[in-house]
């Protein structure tokens, strides 16, 4: 009898293994087709950017001189930015353009500010806008839409208004050539953005990968297909037109230039990315200050933009197809990607809990077979292959940004190694900051002063900012 029931229960135990052995194999494979169909699904989706990869290779064409100088008024809000300002306004006195041709306003919270000091030894082109209205209304667009009403009461006319930071240096041809662009009938237009900091560390270098991805990819193949770019909150002008037409500059939520954005899509605005005009930005080098940025651009992107999508007016930039494939890809936008990067984080999740578990099989009696037969090493290397899945999309990714704009980058080899190797985690901070503002609905909501240095390690800037004082 004895003998019977240790033939059944060993019996019973060896159908057992080879379920499970089935089980944790069967599972192993189909979590990685379905990131295989994801990625298929992702392709289809994101055709755009099999589009845009190629155009990024593609020589870009140089406007002609404009022949008309129009007037820009360069609005630069410069809250307690005492310590940088000095960049910026010594690059705008540096400028090759008609100095009668724009003005400059600094916009302040307090006349105490010491930034209002280091403006008035400038001239009288260089103007203080100290604010007026700071109940609940802290954010960049309020500041500007300040200057906007300040221009206005002092009955001053303007072509066009740019926007730049307090720490932004720009080359001298900068308002030249965005004038230029103007001058080809571009209502917005936006230079190449560059880095005075980016290769002080691998946060810094990270932030250069990804800026330098929006301008080669994005802004680049929306600009050639659809007239459109992504602004990127600073380095842009826009037509005085369309602030004129809404009454101000209505774009004043957390991410004011993701509205504008918005806007230019749905009122059918030309905008465009003009490479050769080159200004430089601080990167934050802290990951904690990335952190609290990336949370105002993740909440500030998924808020409702109901407001600028109203058709108030037709700038008539495209017609037919292009501009419903414009209005497909800005609605598609990163959509494809994100999902595709939260299923193959999850896919990884699932395989290291598959392997735990298949590990955790194996070691119980009557169950050692599983090594004998591979399993948990076959379940290891699916594991593996679904973290290399994620691992390897976003190494391709700054390989590509290296590829084609490191003569701009100018990052040591080592660095771009580091940058490669570091930039998943980098962009993992993304999804932090979704789930941190999605349990913390105020750090959504509030905008956090990011503190400049002043840093400028990038050769370039400082060779703009060298001729700047021989000039003096």
């Amino acid at each position: 009898m004895n003998i019977f029931l240790n033939v059944f229960q060993n019996s019973i135990s060896t159908t057992v293994s080879e379920a499970l052995e089935k089980l944790y194999m069967n599972f192993s494979q189909y979590l990685s087709i379905v990131i295989l169909i994801c990625f298929g699904c992702f392709f289809i989706c994101s055709w755009y950017y099999l589009i845009y990869i190629p155009m990024a290779f593609c020589k870009h064409k140089k406007f002609i001189k404009g022949k008309v100088n129009y007037k820009y008024a360069v609005l630069v809000p410069a809250r307690n930015e005492d310590k940088v300002i000095k960049n910026i306004l010594e690059s705008l006195k540096n400028q090759d353009y008609d100095k009668e041709s724009y003005d400059v306003f600094v916009i302040v919270e307090s006349k105490d500010d010491p930034t209002c000091k280091i403006v008035k030894k400038y001239g009288s082109h260089y103007h203080v806008v100290v604010r007026k209205d700071l109940v609940n209304k802290r954010t960049k667009g309020f500041a500007l839409d300040e200057a906007y009403q300040y221009i206005k009461e002092k009955h001053m006319k303007f072509d066009a208004f740019m926007v730049f930071d307090a720490d932004n240096i720009l080359e001298k041809d900068y308002i030249s050539l965005m004038n230029d662009c103007k001058n080809q009938g571009y209502k917005v237009a936006t230079g190449y953005r560059n880095f005075t900091n980016a290769s002080v560390n691998w946060v810094s270098s990270c932030s250069g990968v990804l800026f330098s991805f929006i301008n080669n990819f994005t802004s680049n193949g929306r600009s050639r297909l659809f007239k459109k770019v992504t602004l990127t909150g600073t380095g842009y002008y826009v037509d005085s037109d369309i602030i004129d037409d809404e009454g101000g500059w209505i774009f004043d939520g957390m991410t004011e230039d993701m509205e504008l954005t918005t806007y230019c899509f749905y009122h059918n605005i030309s905008m465009h990315y003009y490479p050769f005009a080159v200004y430089y930005d601080e990167q934050a080098s802290q990951m904690s200050i990335v952190h609290k940025q990336h949370i105002r651009w993740v909440w500030g992107y998924m808020k409702n933009k109901k407001r600028y999508k109203q058709k108030t007016f037709d700038y008539g930039a495209l017609k037919g197809v292009r501009k419903f494939l414009s209005f497909w890809e800005f609605h598609v936008g990163v959509a494809p990607f994100a999902i595709l990067t939260f299923i193959e984080v999850l896919a990884t999740l699932i395989g290291a809990g598959l392997f735990i578990a298949c590990a955790t099989t194996a070691s119980i009696p009557g169950y050692n077979n599983f090594w004998a037969d591979n399993i948990p090493q076959m379940v290891f290397w699916y594991w593996a292959l679904s973290f290399m899945y994620l691992y390897l999309t976003y190494i391709i990714i700054a390989v590509f940004v290296f590829i084609i704009d490191n003569k701009r980058l100018k990052y040591r080899w080592y660095k771009a190694l580091v940058s490669c190797i570091s930039y998943l985690f980098f962009m993992s901070d993304f999804a932090f900051a979704y789930f941190e503002g999605a349990f913390n609905k105020k750090k959504r909501c509030t905008w956090d002063k990011i503190e400049h240095k002043g840093e400028i390690v990038d050769k370039d800037a400082l060779r703009s900012m060298n001729e700047t004082k021989k000039g003096e």
